[in-house]
């Protein structure tokens, strides 16, 4: 055979493996498109969900929730096992008053035959009855314990979180904020309000918004104002929020990454204090730690 003969015959066996391929490929998606609810939650056709017509986003949470529900079961498990105790405790009372009944039928029998026992008979039965009290009150007392350690568990989250609040924590989170009408430049060369940014704006220097916070105020934490050229009105800022230092002599465009040439607003000598305060602050976060607003550029909410 030429060697022409041979490359058709190879040529011709890969076209036949191709076409097969394909028709084995789109049988398997044909199955899968055909019967989706068995296959969704199946980790090798959840990344082709797109691909046959269906949401990826709300498949993964269908299939995460799924998996919650079965777990539902075994988070349960400790009350259930809680409720079985009293359940069986219930059962154990019951059984006892069942005995100490069957206890005064076998007397009331008895005591006929039985006149010159009488008194020790009387004394078991009061020597049950003090067990029983006993083990009841002991059991009681077990559930109050139970019921009042809840009940400082959960006062405790409460002081917790109110002294958080409160605290040095709470009082940082509410002084590194803007107002939330404060316009942000963005990649497109538009301006947007910062209270309606949405998670994943690409901002006017490449940086991608992680998150849009809204957080409270006080009357301890008045505005600053900087005029901007750019926007043609003020910027209104809390006086802990940092700025780039532009004052400084900086040939490096790279400062501009490190937090320490920022500082904060109320040591530059351009913000005014205002007596301007907000009951709800806003702020961002975003992949570069940098927000661009007007012809300046803020450190975010993570400095």
């Amino acid at each position: 055979m030429k060697f022409k003969d041979i490359a058709y015959v190879v040529l011709i066996i890969i076209a036949f493996g191709i076409l097969h391929l394909t028709g084995f490929i789109m049988v398997r998606l044909k199955d899968l498109e055909d019967n989706w609810p068995v296959h969704r939650c199946n980790p090798m056709t959840m990344p082709f969900a797109s691909y046959l017509g269906h949401d990826p986003i709300a498949n993964f949470t269908y299939c995460v929730g799924n998996i919650q529900k079965d777990l539902m079961g075994f988070f349960l498990e400790p009350l259930q096992y809680i409720l079985s105790m009293v359940g069986n405790l219930g059962e154990w009372i019951l059984s006892r008053l069942n005995l100490l009944r069957e206890f005064f039928n076998m007397f009331r029998k008895f005591l006929s035959t039985m006149i010159g026992d009488v008194y020790g008979m009387f004394v078991n039965v009061l020597i049950q009855v003090q067990n029983l009290v006993i083990k009841l009150k002991d059991t009681v007392m077990k559930l109050v314990g139970i019921l009042m350690t809840f009940m400082y568990l959960i006062q405790g989250a409460m002081m917790t979180g109110q002294s958080i609040n409160a605290g040095p924590i709470g009082s940082t989170l509410r002084t590194i904020c803007f107002h939330k009408d404060t316009l942000v430049n963005l990649k497109n060369g538009t301006t947007k309000m910062m209270k309606d940014i949405k998670l994943g704006t690409i901002l006017e220097n490449g940086a991608e918004v992680y998150g849009v916070l809204t957080l409270k105020g006080d009357n301890n934490n008045p505005y600053y104002k900087i005029w901007s050229k750019k926007l043609n009105k003020y910027i209104y800022v809390t006086g802990e929020h940092k700025i780039f230092d532009d004052t400084k002599d900086r040939n490096d465009i790279k400062d501009r990454t490190d937090i320490e040439s920022f500082i904060p607003v109320k040591d530059v000598n351009y913000a005014i204090k205002t007596d301007i305060c907000d009951e709800e602050l806003s702020c961002l976060i975003t992949s570069t730690h940098k927000i661009p607003i007007g012809e300046y550029t803020f450190w975010d909410w993570e400095d």
